[in-house]
């Protein structure tokens, strides 16, 4: 099935996000503007397509510009959109608040991004986009686990989310590795349980998350 038009707005003052949207420019029906372009706009109106919106997590925080696109945009709420967090520290908690102010605005999110989903599923950030675009071709939704398996006993939602924490801990590691230490990665692995149980709060600590009811 061929795409939609699908409008892309992302924070164009991070290289990985321009990046990103430029692989997503050479695909037909795609259109990637910059999120700073609409600062000054009350309203931003769209035609009845997908948007997506790609961005660098700020600690957690979603970007000013990405922020102001979703307060601001008038879309439809019959059509389903998509989000990508291309990284920064916390990215799943501004995943989750992303979602969470669309949503709000009554603006449906079928498709999240991750740069940890990417490196999870060995897709390289120059190929995420094709990626994407056949997800959306195909409808094929990508959401928070807890909401994948909302119809799953709970014993096979326990046994993905443990398979899943020793996945991200492999992650974490790296990223002490690479980052700032074993501080840094134990703010990973105790946003991804954020991202587990898909309701952006840290409840308890990770090693509780295979016991809990959800």
């Amino acid at each position: 099935m061929q795409l939609k038009k699908l409008t892309i707005y992302y924070e164009d003052s991070k290289q990985s996000c321009q990046m990103l949207a430029e692989e997503f420019g050479k695909y037909e029906n795609v259109e990637c503007k910059k999120a700073s372009d609409y600062e000054e706009q009350r309203i931003i109106f769209t035609d009845k397509e997908k948007i997506g919106l790609i961005f660098e997590s700020e600690n957690g925080k979603v970007p000013d510009s990405i922020s102001n696109v979703i307060q601001k945009i008038v879309a439809d709420k019959e059509e389903t959109h998509m989000i990508c967090v291309t990284g920064g520290r916390k990215e799943f908690k501004a995943l989750h608040s992303a979602k969470t102010d669309m949503e709000q605005r009554g603006l449906k999110v079928q498709n999240i991004y991750t740069k940890y989903l990417f490196q999870k599923h060995k897709v390289k950030m120059e190929t995420a986009a094709g990626q994407i675009i056949s997800d959306l071709e195909a409808k094929k939704e990508n959401l928070f686990p807890k909401e994948t398996y909302q119809d799953h006993s709970k014993k096979e939602l326990r046994k993905y989310l443990r398979r899943e924490l020793r996945e991200y801990g492999k992650y974490s590691r790296k990223q002490r590795a690479s980052k700032r230490g074993k501080i840094y990665a134990s703010e990973y692995e105790d946003d991804h349980c954020r991202y587990l149980s898909g309701d952006g709060k840290a409840q308890g600590d990770r090693q509780n998350y295979s016991k809990r009811d959800y």
